[in-house]
């Protein structure tokens, strides 16, 4: 078997912890597992390489972000979640070389031949934070300098990635709306412009799209503002069990929502637009009083970079895609038209 050789000495080792610090600085996890993704490919020789967190429920572990050469797409769609367990037997900070990754993960149809992986995880074993999966292609092994570098880059990364989530549980607290079950405005725009960056530099896709609750505003009027609020709260929670726990929710103001869909294609946010359309008109919403009223959404999809290549670009471009159906009639979804050739 042949042994890879990473080409990452000391300054090599130092460039990547020093990027992921610095994404930890900004208070941006995925910003920090996308960092030791990269890094952890150019410190192992790997083909391809999976950052997994843990999910929000704790039951799982979630893909939130990847490196690698062709098939990486394939890879990540076909082993976006793992079970925790596989993290909670492994050692925490030291990675674990298996000789054939296949005997890690669930059987899955579809997947390219694998060859040996090196697993570490951060946190503890028994309470797991977050999982990289550093797949070689059959008949390559990674080097012993290799090792050593990724376990100096749980060592000092891993405190940083565990305070980080420590923050983000405290400033959630201001960053959620007030009326929906859902992020504000202000966040969205941090997200966004992060997100932004980060398909810039990995390469990597993301959608979005632009909701508007049809015939709010007439339900104010017919039955009062409480009831309004009522409405959109509930309208808020259908789109959040409509979508994965990766993506996420914002109120972008008044009866307008957004959805930010990371590692999702056209047709992927196309369908789950449409599934959120279904989901919020499926049954009336209970009013105060005993009251109800059926309400419906209607949804513009863009995609980066296809229709926008900064965010209020394509914030713009699936706020026009919503108006169209605005224009034709409501509750119904639209997809953004592509970016001329030498826009920006």
């Amino acid at each position: 078997m042949q042994e890879t050789t990473s080409g990452a000495g000391a300054p090599a080792s130092r460039a990547v912890l020093e990027a992921a610090l610095r994404a930890t600085r900004r208070l941006d996890p995925e910003g920090c597992l996308g960092e030791i993704a990269e890094g952890a490919r150019q410190l192992s020789g790997a083909t391809w390489v999976l950052a997994y967190d843990l999910a929000a429920d704790g039951e799982g572990l979630e893909c939130r972000a990847a490196a690698g050469e062709d098939g990486l797409d394939v890879l990540r769609g076909l082993l976006g979640a793992l079970d925790v367990r596989v993290a909670m037997d492994l050692p925490a900070g030291r990675p674990e070389v298996v000789d054939d990754a296949t005997a890690l993960l669930p059987p899955r149809r579809g997947l390219p031949p694998l060859g040996p992986a090196v697993v570490l995880a951060f946190g503890s074993a028994s309470r797991p934070q977050a999982l990289v999966l550093c797949i070689h292609r059959p008949g390559e092994r990674p080097a012993r300098r290799a090792l050593a570098d990724l376990a100096s880059l749980a060592r000092e990364v891993g405190p940083a990635l565990e305070n980080l989530r420590q923050i983000e549980v405290l400033r959630a607290l201001v960053i959620r709306d007030d009326v929906a079950d859902c992020f504000n405005r202000r966040h969205l725009d941090t997200v966004l412009a992060d997100e932004v960056e980060r398909a810039r530099r990995f390469g990597s896709r993301f959608a979005l799209i632009f909701l508007d609750t049809d015939n709010l505003k007439d339900l104010n009027t017919a039955h009062g503002h409480a009831a309004g609020s009522q409405a959109l709260y509930e309208t808020s929670v259908r789109m959040a069990r409509s979508i994965r726990s990766i993506d996420r929710l914002f109120r972008y103001g008044g009866d307008e929502f957004v959805v930010l869909l990371p590692g999702t294609d056209l047709e992927g946010a196309r369908e789950v637009a449409e599934r959120i359309r279904r989901e919020v008109a499926r049954e009336p919403i209970a009013l105060p009083g005993g009251r109800t009223a059926h309400l419906t959404v209607s949804a513009g999809v863009a995609v980066w970079p296809e229709h926008g290549q900064s965010a209020p670009a394509l914030v713009e471009a699936a706020d026009e895609a919503l108006r169209r159906v605005k224009e034709h009639g409501k509750n119904a979804v639209a997809v953004a038209a592509p970016v001329p050739e030498g826009s920006s």
